[in-house]
Formats: structure tokens, C-alpha cells, sequence
């Protein structure tokens, strides 16, 4: 099983509507609305690092979704 967890940057007044899609996607595990530089985290647990890519793809096609940052589990 390959873990990530990917931070999430969104427009402003979307994070709620960018979490309810987050939620939905296929592998993302948990998320979570954050404070900082981020607004949202998630954990993905996929069965391979191509499924895992796939994913983080899925997410930054998001609506609102501005940048992500991906951290590999090793």
C-alpha cells in the first residue's frame, strides 16, 4: 500500500464546497480544513504510487483548487 498526504491551497470562501468534492474522490481516506498557508489536508492510501498519482491528478482538477504539495510516506 503506497500513503500520502496532500495540502491543498483553494480559492478564498471555497473550502467547505473543495472539501465535499475532496471527500468523494476515490483513495482520499481522511481530509480535514486547516489554518495556515494550506486549507485543506488529506490522506490517500492507494495500492500503488501510479494509483496515488492518479489521484493527486484527480484532486488538482478539483474546481478551486489552486496548488497542492504531495508528501510520500516511505
Amino acid at each position: 500500500m503506497t500513503i500520502g498526504y496532500v495540502a491543498i491551497h483553494c480559492d478564498i470562501g471555497r473550502e467547505v464546497q473543495t472539501y465535499e468534492r475532496l471527500i468523494s474522490t476515490p483513495h482520499v481516506r481522511e481530509a480535514s480544513i486547516v489554518l495556515g498557508v494550506y486549507d485543506l489536508v488529506c490522506k490517500i492510501e492507494a495500492g500503488t504510487t501510479k494509483e496515488l498519482e492518479s489521484t493527486v491528478m484527480l484532486i488538482r482538477k478539483i474546481p478551486h483548487v489552486q496548488t497542492t504539495m504531495t508528501l510520500l510516506v516511505l
